[in-house]
């Protein structure tokens, strides 16, 4: 019998893993570039904490929930947001802005469907504590420069601003009671397009044209509604950052979280699905015992930016392989040894099997370079190199192996493959 993962998850195999994995690195290293700090929070939360944002029964059909072996009720997180508004509750004495990124797997009991996983990691960026528009530019500054460095190019940024958004709509005449719902129409207007959101409009029973007049305005004629001036001077700030061209801004974007108070964000690209958001959602904190505490953040899909980067066919990370021929295990030990305290990823023969079954192993496994140590060159204190790319050895003294392989590869970070 064997056995599947469980509907909406998967496994990993090595190159998908190593890809994900060299990709979070990048995202770590820009996040700290920018002074975000690094948060991390348990799996598993109470439910009560859990559905404080979304409704008890309302989030229960949507999150992963059950009673603990305790009685008490709990659950998988949804998103990385809700446990730093408990951490920052339980920290009060934190300098602020306290500015932080965290990078974890977070649960959802969604139908799966095309680019979308029960299980899936998300890289998150937050500033808390300010209420500075520059704490907005901070944040899509800090993903724009993650995304362009793990190699995505072909992305932008839709932002808008929920009090503008909202003060349209009372200006078409929209009711109070009735603003979320419409909200919830006119974010879905990538989907279905215009006409299928004039129709709904007009069964919520509101004037769909007024307020399609209003969406089609260019951005300046807008000046005189409330939440112009934040997005104007959000998008001044970007053009400062040198970013503006990757800016797009869009008034029926309006984001399914009804806790954004002011600038939204959406990162778009060939996928049909967003692979990242965020916003301004300065009352949350309080709603988590934290008192007021302006807050603005931005997250990362990652496994649907992986969709869009180019596929790497790595089967491992080593760079060399120790071929052993013979009673050498020892001298190869030691080869092995001082090439990965150099920093060169580094396999060594394992199953005893002869030289040919270990160049096909080396050559199955991607890695570029062989040293094929025996009891004769043991004994000349010498060794084989041998590029798996062009199938030429060399020969060369052992007091000489270690810094020519050095030579080869960018020991500061990771070997550099050379097939």
């Amino acid at each position: 019998m064997k056995f599947q993962p469980l509907k909406g998850m998967r496994d990993l195999g090595t190159s998908e893993a190593m890809k994900k994995q060299g990709t979070i690195a990048v995202i770590r290293s820009v996040f700290e570039k920018y002074g975000f700090s690094p948060v991390e929070t348990p799996a598993l939360e109470s439910f009560e904490m859990l559905s404080m944002k979304g409704g008890g029964d309302a989030i229960r059909r949507e999150i992963y929930n059950f009673k603990d072996q305790g009685g008490r009720e709990i659950g998988l997180r949804f998103d990385l947001t809700v446990p730093l508004a408990r951490f920052v509750s339980n920290n009060p004495t934190m300098p602020k802005p306290f500015k932080r990124y965290a990078i974890g797997d977070v649960w959802r009991y969604d139908n799966p469907q095309a680019s979308r996983w029960r299980q899936f990691t998300q890289a998150d960026v937050d500033t808390i504590g300010s209420s500075s528009i520059m704490a907005d530019v901070e944040c899509v500054a800090a993903i724009i420069d993650a995304l362009e460095s793990v190699g995505l190019k072909d992305f932008k940024i839709r932002v808008n601003n929920r009090k503008l958004l909202e003060n349209i709509l009372a200006a078409c005449g929209v009711k109070k009671d009735k603003i979320s719902e419409v909200f919830r129409t006119i974010d879905r207007m990538d989907k279905i397009g215009k006409a299928g959101v004039g129709e709904k409009l007009k069964k919520i029973g509101v004037d769909e044209e007024k307020i399609f007049s209003y969406l089609d305005k260019k951005f300046a004629e807008l000046g005189k509604i409330q939440g112009y001036g934040e997005l104007e001077e959000f998008l001044a700030a970007m053009d400062n950052f040198g970013m503006a061209g990757k800016i797009k801004t869009d008034l029926t974007l309006v984001r399914g979280l009804e806790y954004y108070t002011g600038n939204v964000f959406e990162v778009v690209s060939s996928l049909s699905v967003s692979i990242g958001g965020g916003g301004r959602y300065d009352k949350m904190m309080a709603a988590y015992g934290a008192g007021y505490m302006p807050a603005v953040g931005m997250s990362i899909g990652v496994d649907r930016l992986l969709e869009l980067l180019p596929n790497d066919d790595k089967k491992t990370p080593s760079t060399v392989f120790v071929a052993v021929i013979g009673n050498v295990a020892k001298e190869a030990s030691q080869i092995a040894n001082n090439l990965r305290k150099n920093g060169v990823a580094t396999s060594i023969e394992l199953a005893g099997r002869n030289i040919k079954k270990q160049l096909e192993y080396a050559d199955s496994l991607k890695i570029p370079f062989v040293v094929i140590l025996g009891p004769e060159e043991v004994e000349s204190k010498t060794a084989k190199v041998r590029n798996m790319e062009t199938r030429k050895e060399e020969n060369l003294k052992l007091e000489e192996l270690d810094s020519y392989l050095i030579k080869l590869f960018d020991t500061s970070s990771k070997a550099v493959d050379k097939r």
